[in-house]
């Protein structure tokens, strides 16, 4: 079939219309909707008779770092500070050294039992090395899981923060394989730069947006969040171009602006819910889409191997030695050991090699896929059983009083 602009956006209102439908069943039998969208692009897009090929990773790597940026923005538009405020060292802890220490232990496994050199191995495990926002923020809401000992709060705040590590690790490994030299001193220095101007335009965006907001009287409160969208297209434009870490801008953007006490907030979070949803679906699909059936059937034992060795062995490791000294308890370090859900953010992260045309980068994107995949239906359809089994789930109980409507998107 041919895509013309016609058949494109024929493509695009079913894709979106299937993926609405099978969240019911998703949430019904505990199934992470994030595989059913994966799933319904990997069906598709592959060539055949009533089929197109859909062959197009410089496109789908520059959609999805936008949908990734607003899933982020949208996280942090709705995590309140208060929150996240007790377990701030936990998280940054475990988004920091967690990242590299994962990204080191995959990338050894790789070398010695899954035949790719050194470099190549650290690459994997760079890309793999960060756990998903998107992927987290989803199955948590979906499963309305509330746990104790700010379990969440510090998984949160892990995934929404991990990113600038594992991207700046991806490049810098990246560009090494390309047969360009990096000093180590360059390579730090460039990395806080980076963090630097994020941190700062992302909370003097932040700040600016919540001045405007409230000082502004539209008669038609539709606007608000039009005004909070300029916003975060806005930061997609201006970060990249100034040599900031366009994740970790959004993230704070989003921290600032929720918690600087904006008007009208839940139009505003009603509107940004069904913008999560767009690009969840939107970005699942696409990445779905980039996969080739074909391609992965070699990689699925190695691919099987690796994702042993991070769910069961490499990130329970890291996390013990990180936390194991920060007044954690034993159930709160085996719970986020076993939540290290990855998701879209690896894929995305394994489309740079794939771009750049790195040796053995296409063996690399087709098991980032594999292990994706069977993170999500280990770790991810078991969450809420493991929280139960280490007695960590809050059980609400009833009152007559009422509460605020929980707007959190389904990120």
């Amino acid at each position: 079939m041919e895509l013309n602009f016609s058949n494109i956006l024929t493509l695009t209102g079913v894709l979106l219309f299937i993926g609405v439908i099978i969240n019911k069943p998703s949430r019904r039998y505990g199934i992470p909707g994030l595989i059913l969208y994966l799933l319904l692009g990997f069906v598709i897009g592959n060539g055949g008779t009533y089929d197109f090929v859909f062959d197009y990773p410089e496109f789908a790597q520059q959609y999805s770092t936008i949908a990734i940026s607003l899933i982020i923005f949208i996280g942090g538009l709705e995590t309140r500070f208060s929150r996240i405020k007790p377990v701030l060292v936990q998280g940054i802890t475990l988004s920091t050294l967690g990242v590299l220490m994962t990204a080191f232990a995959v990338g050894f496994f790789a070398y010695y039992c899954v035949g790719l050199t050194l470099l190549e191995g650290i690459l994997l495990g760079s890309v793999l090395s960060s756990t998903d926002a998107a992927a987290v923020f989803s199955i948590f809401e979906s499963k309305k899981l509330k746990l104790k000992e700010n379990v969440a709060e510090t998984l949160e705040l892990e995934s929404g923060t991990n990113d600038p590590v594992a991207y700046f690790m991806t490049i810098a490994l990246t560009t090494i394989l390309l047969g360009g030299g990096l000093n180590p001193i360059d390579i730090t220095l460039s990395f806080l730069k980076e963090v630097v101007i994020a941190l700062a335009i992302g909370f003097a965006a932040g700040k600016f947006v919540v001045f405007v907001y409230n000082i502004l009287e539209l008669e038609t409160r539709g606007l608000y969040p039009i005004l909070l969208l300029s916003s975060c297209v806005f930061l997609i434009g201006i970060v990249p171009s100034v040599g900031g870490n366009l994740l970790l801008a959004m993230y704070i953007a989003g921290i600032t602006i929720g918690n600087g006490g904006i008007k009208y907030k839940q139009i505003s979070y009603q509107f940004f819910d069904s913008i999560s949803w767009l690009m969840e679906i939107s970005l699942f699909t696409i990445l779905g889409l980039q996969i080739f059936p074909k391609d992965l059937i070699p990689e699925l034992d190695n691919s099987f191997l690796v994702t042993l060795f991070l769910v069961f062995i490499g990130r329970p490791i890291v996390v013990a030695i990180l936390l194991m000294f920060q007044k954690c308890s034993f159930k709160k370090i085996l719970f986020i050991s076993w939540v290290g859900l990855r998701g879209a953010t690896p894929i995305v992260f394994g489309l740079i090699p794939l771009t750049a045309k790195v040796e053995h980068s296409d063996l690399i994107f087709n098991s980032v896929f594999i292990i994706v995949v069977f993170s999500l239906l280990i770790q991810g359809t078991t969450i809420g059983w493991v929280a139960r089994k280490l007695k960590l789930e809050e059980i609400e109980e009833e009152s007559e009083e009422t509460e605020e409507v929980d707007t959190k998107s389904n990120l």
